[in-house]
C-alpha cells in the first residue's frame, strides 16, 4: 500500500495532505442533511389495509377464520362423540353435496337417532370430511356455531328431512316427485 501512495505522491496526482487522509481512514464527512422536524400533530400507528373482498388478504383471512371454526367443530366432536356399533340397521343422511351416505349402526343406536337422543354430524378433519354420532346437547351446541355441521337431528317439534333445504331447480312444486 505504501508504494502506491508514493507512486501518487511522485506523480502529483495526490497532495501530502490527501494521503495522510486517506491512510487514516476516516470516513468522508456525511452531507448536510437538513434538521428533521417534529410533525405538528402526534404520528398514529398505521394499521394494516383492509382486506377487501376479491383480493388475496381477504382470502387468507376467510381461510384462517374457517380453520379455526373447524378446529373448534372437532373438538366439540371429539369430546362428545358416540363410538359406533356396528349392527345390522342400515341408517341414510344427506351430506352437504346431495349425496346419500349410510352407516351400519346397531338397533340401539338407530332407535336413538328416530328419537332424536343421537344426532349424525360432521366433523371436519384436515384430510376431509368424517361424520360422527353425538348426543342431542352436543349437536343443539354445534347447530349454534354452524347450522351446516348437523347431518341428521330429530329434534322433537321440528320437521325431519329435506324441510331446511331449497327444492331443486326444476321440480315444479318442490315436494319429492313421488
Amino acid at each position: 500500500m505504501q508504494d502506491l501512495r508514493d507512486k501518487l505522491l511522485k506523480a502529483g496526482l495526490v497532495t501530502r495532505e490527501q494521503a495522510d487522509q486517506a491512510t487514516r481512514k476516516e470516513p468522508p464527512a456525511a452531507p448536510r442533511a437538513r434538521p428533521v422536524q417534529a410533525p405538528a400533530e402526534p404520528r398514529v400507528p398505521r394499521l394494516p389495509p383492509l382486506a377487501l373482498p376479491g383480493t388475496a388478504a381477504h382470502s387468507r383471512l376467510l381461510a384462517l377464520q374457517q380453520q379455526e371454526l373447524d378446529a373448534k367443530i372437532r373438538q366439540a366432536v371429539k369430546a362428545g362423540e358416540v363410538p359406533l356399533e356396528p349392527g345390522e340397521v342400515t341408517f341414510h343422511f344427506v351430506t352437504r353435496k346431495q349425496k346419500l351416505r349410510r352407516l351400519e349402526l346397531s338397533a340401539s343406536q338407530a332407535k336413538a337417532l328416530e328419537d332424536g337422543t343421537l344426532a349424525v354430524v360432521e366433523r371436519p378433519e384436515p384430510g376431509g370430511i368424517e361424520h360422527a354420532l353425538v348426543p342431542a346437547a352436543v349437536a343443539d351446541q354445534l347447530a349454534l356455531v354452524s347450522s351446516k355441521v348437523v347431518r341428521f337431528y330429530n329434534r322433537p317439534g321440528a320437521p325431519v328431512g329435506f324441510a331446511e333445504a331449497a327444492p331443486a331447480e326444476g321440480s315444479g312444486d318442490g315436494g319429492d316427485g313421488g
